[in-house]
């Protein structure tokens, strides 16, 4: 039964967008069957997913700051961190 109605379900709406239609509703823009019908064919490339390669040159660290004294805060239990 279920796939006796699923069959009829899939020609009623194949004939529903096969039939042309008009669009009567006055800001409805076009409905799914349009917008389908209308749009681009999905291309198939495939992204470059090589790795990239590795510069062979030194490697140069930013310069660190002096470490400050004492602990961060929030490091401390019951201490919360500085409001942004």
């Amino acid at each position: 039964m279920r796939a006796i109605l699923a069959a009829i379900l899939v020609l009623l709406l194949t004939a529903a967008v096969a039939v042309p239609h008009v669009h009567t509703a006055p800001s409805s823009g076009e409905c799914a069957a349009c917008v389908v019908r209308a749009g681009d064919v999905a291309e198939s490339q495939v992204p470059d997913l090589s790795p990239l390669p590795l510069a062979a040159g030194e490697v140069v660290l930013a310069p660190q700051s002096r470490p400050k004294d004492g602990a961060p805060l929030g490091a401390i239990p019951g201490q919360s961190p500085p409001r942004a």
